[in-house]
């Protein structure tokens, strides 16, 4: 029996030390390397004093990759060309395709571009310093870089220096240090030397490192900036005593800090497009559509060709934003024509800048497609269709506070507004009440209802047969068009409460398409509200609105005008029916932008792209 159990115990530990072996066979290869690369040595070394070579070396200590080099890689001050790049193993050689500035110190920025060549931990922020002089300049700059418009972090932009402070050098010289701006639009310019400066940023499609192309998005301090250094306190440890669990000893120590390092700078495009006409048609034959790049400074002048002393011959019918003209010709014997002579004046910006009139002679051409006739079957007594005109509108459900509205197809030679009744439905009685019908000012085919409606109710318009007729000379059949005007319980209503507000101070309330659905400005109490709101979630932001023309502006370089600021309520609104939200927690003038652009809002290079 004994025999049998120690034969057991010995066949038992033997299948154990052949699982032990073969496992010996297969190892796991360890932890997984989270590390990035480190340099093991450089030719030369950083921080390399009195450089004349053309080459440099950096050997790192594992194999390494690059990604997007030539896009990532700033070299500080700008050269004409950017140095040759290529990896050997473990090794990174920088090749320079020009004479390095005598007693200059040069700063190799490859932001993100390399990592090992196995898992791809990437090295953040790599630079590499040298100086073709006796010293190593030291000192730095940094900051932050938003977007104007939204507040978004404005990453991938040069930052740039210039010792030269006039405001010219910006557009006719390159910086003497610049660097580019991270995802979280944060940069700092290294090496700078000591002295005076003006900042710039410029996002740079022509790669030229000037202000050349009016069309780049750009920002600047209105401040000259003395880069330095100085000292400050900072936590180093805590004792805590055990038995009383009380602070014992706060340990300080010092830190060295360059100084600006908390510069903040806002990007924007000018308005610089020339004014120029985009298209022009003729989609019926009384109407010329003519559409610009932008808007129009004055009214376009509109003369047929060969008569343009004519005056009343047509009707004229224009955007919002006053970049869309539309002519309605009056004139049936202008408008039978098939060709159709025009002449267009409107101003321009000549090389000068200055404002001069600018003349288009336009032919305009309409030709009628006949549709093929099909053969139909005859049928006894058939009705012939008289056309007549078709309203786009009334809206079905209505906002208590809006005017509904109704469309023309086009406009009207004649509107009996008699003929126009409104009646509010109650129960199954139908009981008249008096409202206002006004027409647009700009578009002259639409029509408002104005009148005070009640929350809730259902309201009826009717027009009568032939009360409307339009310059074709179709007349409208009778119309009866029924609605409902939302109700209260239906809104939500915000009321903000701000200490201290500034006169300037629009506030506006912001969907989630970031439009503007109502705005206010900032009584000096303080207090404001905004009622129907639509539930959803909103944003809430103030506009320094320095102009006081009711919206947001963009910045002028050559005017010396910087964007308007935007100060946002640090959290989304959510907004339910029949609710009130009250919000006095906020205190604008202690915004934390960062931390707000941080929390909601992607990188400006990310939106571009999904957009």
């Amino acid at each position: 029996m004994r025999n049998t159990v120690f034969r057991i115990l010995f066949i038992f530990i033997a299948l154990l030390m052949a699982v032990a072996c073969a496992n010996m066979g297969y190892p796991t290869g360890g932890p997984k390397d989270e590390e990035p690369p480190h340099i093991k040595k450089s030719n030369p070394p950083v921080n390399a004093l009195n450089f004349d070579g053309k080459k440099i070396s950096i050997e790192f200590n594992e194999l390494i990759q690059l990604k997007e080099a030539n896009q990532k890689l700033v070299v500080s001050p700008p050269m004409n060309k950017k140095p040759y790049l290529v990896t050997r193993g473990k090794t990174l050689e920088i090749e320079f395709e020009e004479d390095l500035q005598p007693n200059t110190t040069y700063t190799l920025d490859f932001a993100d571009a390399i990592s090992d060549f196995n898992e791809g931990n990437v090295i953040p922020s790599f630079q590499f310093s040298f100086s073709t002089g006796e010293t190593v300049d030291s000192l730095q700059v940094s900051g932050d870089l938003f977007e104007a418009e939204d507040l978004s972090p404005a990453d991938g932009v040069l930052v740039m220096l210039y010792n030269n402070l006039a405001d010219s050098a910006f557009k006719t010289l390159v910086p003497v240090r610049m660097a580019k701006t991270d995802e979280k639009g944060h940069f700092t310019i290294h090496n700078v030397h000591p002295g005076k400066y003006r900042i710039y940023a410029l996002d740079d499609h022509s790669n030229s490192y000037k202000f050349t192309n009016p069309g780049d998005r750009i920002a600047w301090l209105d401040s000259i900036i003395e880069p330095s250094f100085t000292t400050k306190k900072v936590l180093d440890s805590v004792k805590i005593d055990v038995d009383s669990m009380v602070i014992d000893t706060v340990v300080y120590k010092e830190k060295l800090v360059y100084i600006p390092d908390s510069l903040l700078m806002f990007l924007f495009q000018q308005d610089y497009k020339q004014q120029f006409l985009v298209s022009n048609d003729r989609p019926e034959k009384a109407k010329l559509s003519f559409i610009f790049n932008r808007t129009l400074e004055k009214d376009l002048d509109i003369r047929v060709t060969g008569h343009e002393d004519w005056k009343d011959w047509m009707m004229e019918e224009r955007s919002a934003t006053n970049d869309t003209i539309i002519c309605w010709i009056k004139d049936s014997t202008l408008y039978n024509r098939d060709s159709l002579s025009v002449t267009l004046r409107y101003p321009v910006k000549d090389s000068m800048n200055n404002t001069v009139d600018k003349i288009d002679t336009i032919s305009m051409y309409y030709f009628k497609q006949e549709e093929p006739k099909r053969k139909r079957k005859k049928k006894k007594q058939q009705k012939i269709k008289t056309p007549h005109l078709k309203l786009l509108g009334p809206a079905s459900n209505l906002n208590i506070y809006s005017a509904n509205s109704f469309q023309l197809p086009a406009p009207a030679i004649r509107f009996d507004r008699s003929a126009v009744r409104l009646f509010q439905k109650v129960d199954t009685i139908q009981k008249e009440v008096n409202f206002d019908l006004w027409q647009d000012t700009l578009n002259i085919r639409k029509y408002y209802i104005l009148h005070k409606w009640e929350p809730g109710a259902n309201y009826i318009m009717i027009i009568d047969s032939a009360a409307i007729e339009d310059i074709y000379h179709i007349i409208i059949f009778p119309v009866k068009k029924q609605f409902k005007v939302k109700k209260l319980s239906d809104y939500g209503k915000i009321f903000v409460q701000l200490e201290s507000p500034g006169k300037e101070w629009l506030l506006q309330i912001i969907n989630s398409k970031e439009r503007v659905v109502q705005q206010g400005y900032v009584p000096e109490n303080g207090k404001i509200a905004f009622q129907y709101l639509t539930p959803g979630d909103y944003m809430l932001r103030i506009v320094i609105d320095k102009n006081h023309n009711g919206k947001w502006d963009t910045g002028n370089y050559d005017k010396k005008l910087q964007p308007e600021r935007l100060i946002y309520y640090p959290a989304k609104v959510s907004l339910r029916s029949n609710w009130d939200m009250r919000i006095t927690d906020w205190v604008p003038n202690e915004f934390d932008i960062y931390k707000f652009s941080q929390q909601f809002r992607k990188p400006s290079s990310a939106k571009r792209k999904n957009n």
